[in-house]
């Protein structure tokens, strides 16, 4: 486990920061959409993308740390941006509906009570949205011209950091999540199906790899063949998955109870 993890964070995601910042040109997250498109990022590009949902938050909204943000938009590298966004910001990140919201995030279609809602198109380069209703704003355009870099306005993280129902992951807890829920290395690309339901599967499945310094491979087209259940003795896999892993360059397979497995 690299460095960046093995000391606890001032800010609740300094270590998934730091790790994006090492080798900043390595392609850091790999997502397949649904329909098995693909999209890469590095992990300079996933910085830009969490720099605007963070600016957009905090210099926009006028955000302040603790306030609430709404997080409903389909599994894929624009959630991840604003996942890591908004707790940048010092957001507490939740999938509950809340009138009380800073702001939310949906899927194509969705809808939320906060004053500010935009609508994720979940498109493979980022195109955007053809779902918005007169009192949402697209998301794509809404980022796309906040600045690349953010800085963190205080050093102080919201105590709550994520919740999507009792009890609350705290920034302590969270932290320590990350520090020792990966044995993964920067030599690693771990393959998820994906499962990012707040909070704890969020830091399993996305958060605590790429703190490690390994890349992660998000195919939510895999997200119900079965490939990643608990099962010790090993999925079986069609030969267009074996493929993919092969081409992709992957070393490990997450399940969804955050364990481990090596493949090959």
């Amino acid at each position: 486990m690299c460095e960046l993890v093995s000391a606890a964070p001032r800010h609740a995601v300094e270590a998934v920061i730091g790790a994006l910042s090492v080798d900043p040109s390595r392609p850091r997250l790999t997502a397949f959409d649904p329909d098995g498109n693909r999209t890469e990022l590095s992990g300079t590009a996933l910085l830009n993308w969490a720099s605007k949902v963070a600016g957009l938050l905090v210099d926009e909204l006028g955000g302040e740390h603790g306030d609430v943000v709404v997080v409903r938009s389909p599994v894929g590298w624009q959630t991840a941006g604003i996942l890591i966004g908004a707790w940048w910001a010092g957001s507490t990140v939740t999938s509950e509906d809340s009138a009380d919201a800073l702001a939310a995030f949906v899927a194509d279609g969705g809808d939320a009570l906060a004053d500010e809602v935009f609508v994720v198109s979940g498109h493979p380069l980022g195109a955007p949205s053809r779902q918005v209703k007169p009192h949402q704003r697209d998301y794509t355009g809404a980022v796309l011209g906040q600045a690349d870099r953010f800085g963190s306005r205080n050093s102080v993280s919201p105590e709550v950091l994520a919740v999507s129902g009792p009890p609350a992951v705290t920034v302590s807890e969270f932290d320590r999540q990350i520090r020792v829920g990966s044995a993964l290395s920067a030599a690693d690309r771990v393959v998820t199906g994906g499962g990012w339901d707040l909070p704890h599967q969020v830091v399993e499945q996305l958060l605590a790899p790429l703190a490690a310094g390994a890349s992660v491979i998000v195919c939510a087209d895999w997200a119900d063949a079965g490939l990643f259940g608990g099962d010790a003795t090993g999925p079986t896999m069609s030969e267009a998955q074996l493929h993919r892993l092969d081409s992709e360059g992957a070393t490990h397979l997450l399940a969804s109870d955050g364990n481990v497995r090596p493949l090959g």
